[in-house]
């Protein structure tokens, strides 16, 4: 029953004119309950958003620290294999520096094949 009933009931009673002390006082009553009820409701609903928000607050800087310490650890992971790479690759170009250098060299022949390309 909200207030609006209570107060229908009450002007209901007076234009009968034959509204009574005990019903005066039993509808006054149950307007306080209504008014008590929709004040406890307030307080609830103040309560539980206040509850909401702190649950909010803590689960975002919980996502914030995972997500820092994710990228951290991905930061982490990625330098280290960029490193393994680096060393690859020069050891590779190393290998091929050393294989260029073993290969014997014509210079009689490399003369030849110049002249032979833009002489012709």
């Amino acid at each position: 029953m909200n207030a609006f009933l209570g107060e229908n009931a009450l002007r209901a009673a007076n234009d009968r004119k034959e509204v009574t002390v005990v019903e005066r006082d039993v509808i006054g009553h149950l307007i306080d309950v209504e008014r008590q009820a929709a004040d406890l409701t307030l307080e609830a609903n103040a309560e539980a958003d206040k509850r909401k928000k702190a649950a909010r607050e803590k689960a975002d800087a919980e996502l914030s620290f995972a997500s820092a310490s994710i990228a951290e650890e991905l930061d982490r992971s990625f330098e280290a294999s960029r490193a393994a790479c680096d060393v690859a690759l020069r050891r590779e170009f190393d290998t091929y520096i050393e294989r260029l250098e073993a290969m014997p060299r014509d210079q009689v022949a490399f003369a030849a094949c110049l002249d032979e390309y833009f002489s012709g």
